[in-house]
C-alpha cells in the first residue's frame, strides 16, 4: 500500500497558496500544476486508478493551531486531484501537543509506527510542521523500515520564500531529500570502529 504522511502546518490559511513548484534535483516528482501541499503533486505523479493510498496528516495541537482547516484544504486539493485518477484514498491523523517533549515525541513515533501498514511503500512530506517533528518522524520510519518491511520511496520539502512588498509567495521549490534519510541509516549501520573508513565509506556516498 502507498502511504503518505503529510505535516500540516498551523498557520493561517490564507498564508499557503496554490503554486508551481519546480523541482531541483529529480524531474519525477514535478507536477507542473499549482498544489498547496507539495506531496499532493508527488502523488498525482504517482497515484493508480483503484490503488489503495492512506494519507495521515500530522496534525500540532495547540490554542491557536489553525491545522484542521489546513488539512480539510489539503484533503480537498488532493481529493479533485483524484477525480482524474480514481486511486482508493483512505485518510487518517495522528496528533501531537505544541510540546517538545520526551512524551510528545514518544507519542508521535508510536503513533505513526502503529498507523502505517506492514510493506508500505511511504511518501512524506516535511515541508510544514512543528520543528522538532522531523526527528521524531525519521525514528518512526527507521521503525517501520525494519519490523513492518516498509519501502521509503520519498521525502520531500517544499521551499518558497515570501515577497515582503506583495506578501506573495515567490521562487516555490520542491526538493527530494531522500538520500538525507538514507545517509542517516547507512551511518548507523557502518560496521567500523576506524574512523578513516568510515569517512571512505561517506564519500563514496556522496559521489554517487
Amino acid at each position: 500500500m502507498k502511504v503518505a504522511v503529510i505535516s500540516v502546518p498551523m498557520m493561517k490559511p490564507k498564508a499557503i497558496e496554490a503554486v508551481i513548484y519546480q523541482t531541483d534535483g529529480n524531474t519525477a516528482i514535478e507536477y507542473g500544476e499549482p498544489v498547496r501541499c507539495p506531496l499532493n503533486g508527488v502523488l498525482a505523479r504517482t497515484m493508480k486508478k483503484g490503488e489503495p493510498v492512506k494519507v495521515i496528516y500530522i496534525m500540532t495541537t495547540g490554542k491557536n493551531s489553525l491545522c484542521e482547516e489546513i488539512r480539510e484544504i489539503f484533503r480537498k486539493e488532493l481529493d479533485l486531484i483524484n477525480e482524474k485518477i480514481g486511486a482508493d484514498l483512505i485518510y487518517d491523523t495522528v496528533e501531537m501537543e505544541f510540546l517538545a517533549t520526551k512524551q510528545t515525541h514518544d507519542k508521535l513515533i508510536t503513533d505513526l509506527a502503529d498507523k502505517i501498514p506492514d510493506n508500505a511503500e511511504i511518501y512524506a512530506d516535511i515541508t510544514y510542521g512543528f520543528k522538532t517533528e522531523v526527528l521524531a518522524f525519521v525514528c518512526a520510519l527507521r521503525f517501520v523500515e525494519e519490523f513492518r518491511n516498509a519501502l521509503v520511496q520519498y521525502i520531500v520539502y517544499g521551499k518558497a520564500e515570501f515577497n515582503p512588498k506583495t506578501e506573495k509567495i515567490e521562487h516555490p521549490k520542491l526538493f527530494d531529500i531522500t538520500s538525507l534519510y538514507y545517509l542517516f541509516k547507512l551511518i548507523g549501520t557502518i560496521g567500523t570502529t576506524d574512523a578513516e573508513t568510515a569517512l571512505k565509506v561517506l564519500s563514496d556516498f556522496f559521489s554517487l
